[in-house]
């Protein structure tokens, strides 16, 4: 996925890639990604931090820590480093270009990258897919992460390179904490269950 869309992100304007993503519509992709985009990004959030508390407790605490370095991650770059950087309805608006606008979707003007929806969601679903270990549980994991960021293209409410960021930012943090806590938490203690029943 990295490799695929990094070329068209280096040779089409960001623009460019918005119109024809969000051209590219129907009555059924409105309803589909209308409620795949209104996934906010505490349910990501708790939904993995819950999973991972019936297995190992180093998986936990890699869910917990990849989870919230995530979530403030996404607070510093939208609110410090790249504040002024503007959502595509501002652009939108400002040329007053003709655009698809998917019904029930509230566009933003700041706060554009990364998509922290779409960080949070390639973050929690990764670590979801490292549990999981079973491939077509993955590769469903990983649809979904992707159809997420598709998602905030098409209803414009981000640009390509938003959610493309976000989703590389997300992944790194998951599979560096996965890998750190695997590693490194090798004692029985670690290696329990926090559910698990004393004998």
């Amino acid at each position: 996925m990295a490799i695929g869309v990094l070329p068209i992100i280096l040779m089409t304007k960001k623009h460019e890639t918005l119109l024809m993503i969000n051209g590219f519509n129907n009555n059924i992709l409105d309803q589909l990604m209308y409620h795949i985009t209104r996934l906010p990004e505490l349910f990501f959030i708790v939904f993995i931090i819950i999973l991972s508390a019936f297995f190992e407790r180093k998986t936990f605490m890699a869910a917990v820590v990849a989870m919230s370095l995530c979530g403030i991650s996404i607070v510093v770059f939208k609110q410090i480093i790249f504040s002024d950087f503007e959502r595509p309805f501002a652009w939108l608006s400002q040329n007053k270009i003709n655009y698809h606008q998917v019904a029930g979707i509230s566009l933003h003007s700041n706060g554009s990258f990364p998509s922290g929806h779409t960080m949070s969601a390639f973050c929690a679903l990764a670590l979801a897919g490292f549990i999981s270990k079973n491939g077509f549980v993955q590769f469903f994991l990983f649809i979904l992460a992707c159809a997420s960021a598709y998602s905030r293209v098409y209803v414009a409410q981000h640009y390509l390179v938003d959610v493309y960021a976000g989703a590389l930012i997300g992944y790194f943090y998951a599979l560096f904490f996965y890998q750190l806590f695997s590693n490194k938490l090798k004692t029985p203690y670690w290696q329990n269950s926090i559910f698990r029943k004393r004998a």
